[in-house]
C-alpha cells in the first residue's frame, strides 16, 4: 500500500486524470446502458400489447364466427321444427283431395296434374334445403381456415352429418307419393327410423363442436 500512495504521490496530477477519466466512462457506461435497458423495454412493452392486440382481435374474430355458425344452424332447426304441420301437411292434403276427386270421375288429365304440381312444391322445399346446405358448407369451409384441429376435424363431421340428414329428408320428401297413394307405411317409418338416428348423432356432435370451440376460444 506504501508503494502505490508514493507512486500516486508523486504523480498526483496524473492519477487526478486517470480517476476523473475512469468515473466518466463508468457515468458513460451506466447511462448508455440505462437507455439501452430502457429501450429494451419499451421494445418489449410495445410487442407484448401488439400481442395482447393481436389476441384480442383473433378472439373477438373467432367469437363472432362461432357465434354467426350456431346461430344460422339453431335458425335453421327452428325454422323447421314446424315444417310438417305448416308446409307439408297442406301440401299432401291439396294432393289427395285433388287426386281422390279426379280418380273417383276417372278424370286422368287432373290426376295427373295434381301429381304434377304435387311434385313440383315438393322439388322446392327440396330445393330450398339444398340452399341451406350450401350456406352450412360455406360457413364450415371459412371457420376452417382459422380453426384449431379438432375443431376442423368436427365441423367436418358435423358437415358430414347434414348432408345425410338432407339426404334422408329429399328422400322422404320423393318417398311421400307412394307413401300416400300406396299406403306404404313402412317405408315411412324406415325413413323416419333413419332421420331420428341421424338427427340424434347431430346433436351429440353439435354439443362436441360448441365445447371444442369454448376451448378454442380460451387458448389464444
Amino acid at each position: 500500500m506504501d508503494v502505490v500512495y508514493e507512486i500516486i504521490s508523486a504523480n498526483p496530477q496524473f492519477f487526478t486524470w486517470i480517476f476523473g477519466l475512469i468515473n466518466v466512462l463508468w457515468g458513460v457506461f451506466i447511462y448508455f446502458n440505462k437507455k439501452r435497458h430502457q429501450n429494451e423495454l419499451v421494445k418489449l412493452k410495445s410487442s407484448l400489447n401488439l400481442d395482447l392486440e393481436r389476441r384480442k382481435k383473433v378472439f373477438e374474430m373467432k367469437t363472432a364466427q362461432y357465434e354467426d355458425y350456431f346461430k344460422n344452424m339453431d335458425a335453421i332447426h327452428n325454422r323447421h321444427q314446424s315444417d310438417y304441420q305448416k308446409i307439408l301437411v297442406p301440401i299432401i292434403n291439396e294432393f289427395n283431395a285433388s287426386y281422390q276427386r279426379a280418380c273417383a270421375i276417372g278424370d286422368e288429365q287432373n290426376a295427373a296434374e295434381a301429381s304434377i304440381n304435387f311434385q313440383e312444391k315438393i322439388s322446392k322445399i327440396t330445393f330450398d334445403g339444398f340452399e341451406e346446405l350450401q350456406v352450412i358448407r360455406s360457413q364450415t369451409n371459412t371457420l376452417r381456415l382459422t380453426a384449431s384441429d379438432e375443431v376442423a376435424n368436427l365441423l367436418d363431421e358435423l358437415q358430414d352429418l347434414y348432408e345425410s340428414l338432407f339426404e334422408i329428408s329429399s328422400k322422404m320428401v320423393k318417398d311421400l307419393v307412394q307413401v300416400i297413394l300406396q299406403g306404404n307405411t313402412a317405408l315411412a317409418d324406415e325413413n323416419q327410423k333413419r332421420l331420428n338416428a341421424v338427427g340424434e348423432a347431430t346433436k351429440k356432435k353439435a354439443n362436441l363442436l360448441r365445447e371444442q370451440m369454448r376451448q378454442d376460444l380460451t387458448t389464444i
